[in-house]
């Protein structure tokens, strides 16, 4: 039921909500009310932003994930993807669709054509009773908005504001969950052992993690500490 559109754009394999950790309660809350939204949908809209690497195309591929497996359709469209031939005209219509997730929307901003039909989408959607998930970098008081239509449409969108995960033990149960998700376990020791090795950027630890599932699998053994280092060593 994930409407592919306008290209083929396929879903991560790991993105759900079960593998994203926040360590703010106020977030936390946030992403319930979203949650909630998409279980009984009344025409909501969000605004998930941030800098890079907290999440955000993490959040929108788990929402389409979530509306898909209850058997609705939806739609992800990566907006600053420039192989894909996108106009104005592609938002039309899409409110027709339960759930609609534009990523990185920040970039069409100041263009009137694309604010234009982006007002025009989040008016429908609300009276559709559909869903609507836009994500950026920056926050709405920021965006060099163009035309009146845009800035009326956003007062009815909730913005949500994502942060960096700082925590060694949040950073570990992110790994973890992951893992999971990926078909193995990760040892509490191993990732502290990562965090230690690179960095607490989530995104790099997720692509080592990544290195390391394909290293069990070519090898057929458990994530010990000592392949872990046998592989990462190996690797540089």
């Amino acid at each position: 039921m994930f409407v592919q559109m306008p290209l083929k754009i396929g879903l991560k394999d790991e993105a759900c909500f079960e593998t994203f950790i926040t360590e703010q309660e106020s977030l936390a809350v946030a992403l319930s009310s979203l949650l909630n939204a998409l279980k009984e949908p009344r025409g909501n809209a969000f605004y998930l932003y941030g800098q890079s690497g907290v999440g955000k195309t993490h959040l929108l591929q788990a929402a389409c994930r979530y509306i898909t497996e209850k058997g609705k359709a939806s739609v992800y469209i990566p907006m600053s993807d420039e192989s894909l031939p996108l106009i104005p005209d592609v938002l039309v219509g899409l409110e027709q669709t339960p759930l609609v997730c534009l990523d990185d929307i920040g970039c069409k901003v100041g263009n009137k054509s694309w604010e234009l039909a982006l007002a025009n989408l989040i008016t429908k959607s609300s009276v559709q009773g559909h869903i609507l998930i836009l994500a950026g970098d920056d926050s709405i008081v920021d965006w060099k908005i163009a035309t009146p239509e845009l800035a009326k449409a956003l007062m009815t969108v909730l913005p949500i504001v994502l942060t960096p995960l700082t925590q060694k033990e949040e950073l570990i149960s992110a790994l973890q969950r992951h893992s999971l998700r990926l078909g193995f376990e990760l040892p509490e020791k191993v990732g502290d052992y990562l965090l230690k090795k690179y960095s607490y950027d989530l995104q790099e630890l997720l692509a080592v993690l990544t290195l390391l599932e394909q290293a069990s699998l070519v090898e057929k053994r458990r994530l010990s500490l000592g392949f872990v280092k046998k592989v990462l060593e190996n690797d540089l």
